[in-house]
């Protein structure tokens, strides 16, 4: 695989505050922190943590995020990137056990005329799109109602859920969110 740069490594050094090692330990420590709701920590005690662990860096954790960092140095440096440049890996060190693997290609979405989550017809638009994919609908400042009466002129459609990963934004079925149609999207 070419790269746009060589890559080599930097050796670890927790004394030494000028490489900024332990700076960006502790400010993805606390970020980490703060998505769990865990106790931040100040600079101090993560350099005082990090001379502690030096031992123990031979770990699922240390080898987890090294296998991230090689698939991110391919993300971030490889000119063009196809999805076989990139490995799932799974890792066992009790075993020990290193399987690498090529990713599966995304779940392509399909019309049906009966879904059992929805018990109804389900019409996929455009036929065959994936959670790679972006759809852009630029009808400018619009309500939500003014979108979903945009998809039921120009595609036929009846919008029963509108929802955006694992948030749902409109759901027919709740009368608490038909105040939600007067909302800007």
């Amino acid at each position: 695989m070419a790269s746009a740069k060589p890559v080599v490594p930097v050796e670890f050094e927790k004394d030494d505050d000028q490489n900024f090692h332990i700076a960006f330990i502790a400010a993805s420590a606390n970020l980490r922190a703060r998505s769990y709701k865990i106790e931040e920590v100040d600079f101090h005690k993560v350099k005082m943590i990090a001379g502690k662990i030096v031992p123990a860096i031979a770990t699922t954790t240390a080898m987890i995020t090294g296998l991230v960092s090689a698939e991110l140095l391919k993300l971030v440096t490889l000119k063009s990137r196809k999805v076989e440049d990139f490995k799932n890996a799974y890792v066992n060190l009790a075993l020990p056990l290193f399987i690498l693997s090529e990713p599966l290609p995304p779940v392509q979405m399909t019309s049906k005329d009966m879904d059992p989550i929805i018990m109804g017809p389900v019409r996929a638009l455009p036929e065959g799109f994936t959670t790679w994919d972006k759809v852009v609908i630029d009808i400018g400042d619009v309500t939500l109602k003014g979108f979903t009466d945009f998809l039921q002129k120009e595609h036929n459609l009846d919008i029963s859920i509108i929802s955006a990963g694992n948030a749902c934004l409109y759901n027919s079925f709740l009368p608490a969110h038909k105040s939600r149609l007067g909302t800007k999207v």
